[in-house]
């Protein structure tokens, strides 16, 4: 049984996904930008499920893996300039 806690915090984590358009409008014009920016909701929604699946038996995995998305919040949006 997975607590409640732990599934608020992985949607928070999962939630600035959500500014994908804002990114994409202001993603500049290079490939390999265009590229990270389309597979990074792949990335935060298997990420997510992945932190999910992991927590009833390797709970530092899941921490592990929620760090490192917020890490890629942060690059996504270094990446455009914001």
């Amino acid at each position: 049984m997975k607590p409640l806690w732990i599934k608020i915090l992985i949607i928070a984590v999962s939630l600035p996904v959500v500014a994908f358009p804002a990114l994409l409008s202001r993603c500049p014009d290079s490939n390999e930008a265009i590229m990270l920016l389309r597979f990074y909701p792949l990335y935060v929604v298997a990420a997510a499920i992945c932190a999910f699946l992991c927590w009833p038996k390797r709970k530092e995995v899941t921490i592990i893996l929620l760090v490192l998305m917020a890490l890629t919040h942060a690059a996504m949006w270094v990446l455009v300039g914001y």
